[in-house]
């Protein structure tokens, strides 16, 4: 399989009271032809800021990319105008976003709100990017879909508002599709409904998806392969079946160990000690140290770079480093 998007060395900055903070720090990332990768995380790891850096949807004062590129199919998105990547967003590369309430526009119509993007990108015309609209809607298992059609997202409830947000990001048949936290706020039963019809999507058309989230249940169900955010860096990557059975970073070791096991009695969940550290104020070593179960002397001095592992896991962690290995050893 090919590459669809690749992100290299990207950094994204918000400016604060003269200071720059480094939301996104040096994330490369790639994604292939019919792939679906997770990017799991804490609140604040920069998961989301990755997502709209693609998107080019950053706030206009205050937040900038300051270094790196994102390919998508060979081309380099942050070198387009604004008129180019228009023509992309919406398009070729779609966005499901957190909060359906928020995404909607309360004063139109379900309908007038999907039909705009079709009219755009595909010329549909009124009646033609309405029929359109209704079968998007039956697609996403919408009942009474030429009835909803008409209606107001208030209307609705929060399944069906993001059913309406999926219908709106598939009805151009984007190749990539970006979902940050797309159930978050829903109900176990709605939420395996989502991911139920989000894998049928994609099957179909073979659309790419980033999938957001820091669920890591719902990252086994979806993912084909996980990348592991923290601090605005990429601290390990691998299938996802390598993840779950062979953690190789003691932050995701953490992660998995807070999963409740519900095939043994536990007096207390897990928990990975402290907090995330606000970015930028970490000047030398390993952001994670603070936190890590497992650190040593040179965590605190240098910051590890990205290990490639045998098994094509990547790992930044000084533990990989053989010399780390053998003073942990002696200790």
């Amino acid at each position: 399989m090919t590459n669809l998007l690749e992100i290299s060395g990207l950094k994204t900055e918000f400016t604060s009271d003269g200071r720059i903070i480094p939301a996104v720090d040096g994330v490369d990332l790639t994604i292939k032809k019919g792939e679906i990768v997770g990017v799991v995380g804490e609140s604040g790891c920069g998961k989301s800021v990755t997502s709209l850096s693609v998107m080019r949807l950053l706030p206009r004062k205050g937040a900038r990319i300051s270094a790196g590129s994102i390919r998508y199919n060979g081309t380099d998105l942050l070198k387009l105008s604004e008129d180019e990547m228009r023509k992309v967003r919406g398009n070729e590369i779609a966005m499901i976003f957190q909060d359906p309430m928020t995404s909607l526009n309360p004063v139109y119509t379900i309908g007038a709100q999907l039909s705009e993007a079709v009219i755009l990108h595909r010329g549909y015309s009124k009646k033609e990017a309405r029929s359109h609209v209704i079968e998007m809607l039956k697609s996403v298992h919408i009942p009474r879909a030429d009835k909803l059609i008409d209606e107001y997202p208030h209307q609705l409830s929060g399944g069906m508002r993001q059913r309406v947000m999926i219908a709106m990001a598939m009805s151009c048949s984007p190749d990539l599709l970006i979902a940050d936290e797309p159930t978050t706020a829903l109900d176990v039963t709605i939420q395996a409904q989502i991911l139920e019809l989000m894998r049928e999507l994609q099957n179909k058309q073979g659309t790419s998806i980033m999938f957001i989230t820091h669920d890591l249940g719902v990252v086994y169900e979806m993912c084909d392969r996980v990348l592991v955010m923290y601090a605005g860096q990429i601290v390990e990557q691998a299938d996802v079946a390598t993840i779950f059975e062979k953690p190789s970073h003691p932050y995701t070791q953490g992660l998995l160990k807070s999963i409740p096991q519900f095939d043994k009695v536990q007096a207390r969940l897990d928990s990975i000690s402290g907090q995330v550290p606000l970015p930028g104020t970490v000047k030398q070593g390993c952001r994670f140290a603070s936190r890590c179960p497992a650190v040593h002397p040179k965590c605190l001095a240098e910051a590890p770079p990205l290990f490639q592992l045998d098994n094509g896991q990547m790992s930044r962690c000084w533990l990989h480093e053989s010399s780390v290995v053998k003073e942990a050893a002696l200790r």
